[in-house]
């Protein structure tokens, strides 16, 4: 417990989490544990030591050329000619457009950034107020990590020795579901402001717009697609989402020349990879530590002390993450908790594909909570607010997102069905 209690302290001094994780890991495996400095390292290394770890950079990479390349703009215009026309049509276009570009960046803050940096202002032009604009958008960002390719999903099969390809699969349904939840919610709250509406689209700008963004809807059918059908792996898959992303940015929109693609995006990309990477190895110190010291045992045996059916024990899982996610990052919570929790969930009949979604849900909720949900800071950056702001006007949608982490916790047939 004291190497928790000393991770838990650094982080309230502000010290950065991947630090936190390390230092506090690296003093007990080294004085406690009687570890070597080499081989603490050498667990640093072998924690970012696999071929599945690699799609990690090849996502970002792919997700940063295609914002870059004028993807997500194009996409927003097909999302705004289907539905811009209708009672609350941008608010609704901002979702869609969320829950298309989730399925090329993986990344929720990438989410925010690509879509709310469009969104934000055109729903303030079109009379909606900001602390609306900026709840919504920095809630649908979330969806990133949620809809397939989710890096954090990857990490978990990762962790968990699960099929990468069967948690996409699985939280497929969950991220549409929420993205509904999300939609419906913004009528009903644009209804109750004096916005503008788009005129009705002939179907020639619709099929225009179609045109336009059809490439960049291809590519999660190419990516997802080519997983499901066993054409290649996720890691493959990812190489894939490159090159096709530098064929439809270079070639065919060519809004990017070759030169800032390796002098802007590949830098942004690299430094955002190894952000990541330092995270992960660094968690998968204090992870080693943590079984070192048969934690996961213990806490299962705890916990199956005190809720002695799979709904208390989800529950209290659930609370658990709910409150790690406002502190931790996704990957860093995936790589110290899942191995934690899994032998307690298993042990109740949970699939470990069903809680590898409903832990994911969970650390998404957590993007969009202070002190440290990073969409927070990225929409309060477009939006020209305070966090504190921000705060205040995601907290409804907040509450939603636990209303539907809720079902989709206790109704697992909303993940597992689609894999049969």
């Amino acid at each position: 417990m004291q190497v928790l209690l000393l991770f838990v302290v650094l982080l309230a001094l502000g010290v950065p989490i991947a630090v936190a994780t390390g230092f506090s890991a690296l003093l007990y495996m080294t004085l406690e544990a009687g570890r070597s400095f080499g081989v603490v390292i050498q667990s640093m290394f072998s924690g970012v030591d696999s071929f599945a770890l690699m799609a990690i950079p090849f996502f970002i990479f792919a997700g940063d050329i295609m914002l870059e390349g004028g993807v997500s703009r194009r996409l927003i215009v097909f999302a705004k000619r289907l539905v811009g026309w209708t009672a609350g049509g941008l608010p609704i276009t901002g979702v869609l457009s969320s829950m298309f570009f989730a399925a090329l960046s993986g990344s929720s803050p990438a989410t925010v950034a690509a879509v709310g940096g469009i969104m934000i202002p055109s729903m303030q032009d079109a009379k909606y107020t900001k602390k609306f604009a900026v709840g919504l958008m920095c809630a649908s960002g979330a969806l990133g990590i949620i809809i397939p390719p989710s890096i954090t999903l990857l990490v978990y099969g990762v962790v968990a020795e699960e099929s990468i390809a069967a948690l996409f699969l699985a939280g497929l349904m969950p991220g549409i579901f929420i993205g509904l939840v999300l939609i419906i919610a913004a009528y009903i709250m644009a209804r109750k402001q004096p916005y503008v509406k788009d005129p009705f689209p002939t179907l020639k700008e619709v099929l225009v717009a179609f045109r336009d963004a059809l490439w960049g809807l291809a590519m999660p059918l190419i990516i997802l697609g080519g997983i499901y059908l066993g054409v290649f792996t996720p890691t493959e898959a990812a190489a894939v989402a490159v090159g096709y992303s530098l064929f439809v940015s270079l070639f065919i929109y060519r809004e990017i020349t070759f030169h800032e693609v390796i002098t802007k995006i590949a830098k942004k990309s690299v430094v955002i990879s190894a952000v990541i990477m330092y995270i992960i190895a660094n968690a998968e110190i204090l992870g080693r530590y943590l079984t070192f010291r048969r934690v996961p045992t213990q806490l299962a045996s705890i916990i199956l002390q005190y809720a002695d059916t799979p709904v208390m024990v989800l529950l209290l899982i659930n609370l658990l993450l709910l409150l790690v996610g406002m502190i931790m990052s996704p990957s860093a919570a995936v790589i110290i908790l899942a191995p934690l929790f899994l032998p307690a969930v298993t042990a109740m009949g949970v699939h470990p594909i069903h809680f590898g979604v409903v832990m994911v849900v969970n650390l998404a909720i957590g993007m969009v909570t202070p002190p440290f949900g990073l969409n927070l800071y990225v929409a309060a950056g477009i939006g020209k607010m305070s966090v504190a702001q921000v705060t205040q006007a995601v907290f409804p949608f907040i509450i939603l997102y636990i209303l539907a982490l809720l079902v989709i916790t206790f109704v697992p047939a909303l993940s597992m069905a689609i894999l049969g």
